[in-house]
């Protein structure tokens, strides 16, 4: 596994920003959630798949957790970012991985109560994913969970149980990738 490390970036003046860097992607250790409260990073891991790196996965909370179960039920915002490193990865393959994901982790009675949630999900992967786009799921209470692609909002998803349907993708007893979880709980 690649090493993660902190590196300073320099903002042009005096000041600092700290940065964890992974597979050439630098990521904020705090950001700002949609109703402006402040979100620290939680951990960054690494998407591989047949020894190619895919995505550099940054997970962000109010405050670190290394807990699952505390995680989901949590009703505070988070950020699930994914800044996509590979070539290209075709929109059928990203799609039978979620697939794969919400299937390996959900129920089939969860899965018909999210149906139609979850279609609406893949309509935002409609296209081939390329090297520097950037995903962003912002889940934000008591509306729902927000879709980025390159900070342009696709659209939302209401509903927690959407919420964490989504987050067990990453986090769930079958996730994508294990070391990717392990890096985006902080588990270095």
């Amino acid at each position: 596994m690649k090493k993660i490390m902190l590196a300073a970036i320099l903002t042009g003046t005096v000041s600092s920003t700290f940065a964890a860097e992974l597979s050439g992607v630098f990521v904020d250790d705090e950001i700002k959630a949609a109703n402006g409260q402040r979100l620290v990073l939680n951990g960054i891991g690494l998407r591989e798949k047949l020894w190619f790196d895919i995505y550099v996965g940054s997970f962000y909370l109010t405050g670190k957790s290394q807990d699952v179960a505390e995680i989901l039920t949590n009703p505070g915002p988070w950020r699930v970012q994914l800044d996509f490193v590979y070539t290209e990865v075709a929109s059928e393959k990203l799609l039978d991985a979620w697939r794969e994901g919400f299937e390996n982790n959900q129920s089939a009675e969860v899965l018909s109560q999210l149906k139609s949630r979850i279609e609406q999900f893949y309509g935002y992967f409609s296209s081939a994913v390329v090297a520097k786009d950037q995903y962003q799921f912002d889940y934000i209470p008591d509306q729902g969970t927000r879709i980025s692609k390159n900070k342009q909002v696709l659209g939302l998803i209401p509903g927690e149980d959407f919420k964490n349907a989504l987050l067990e993708i990453w986090l769930g007893n079958h996730p994508a990738d294990k070391n990717l979880k392990r890096g985006m709980l902080g588990i270095w």
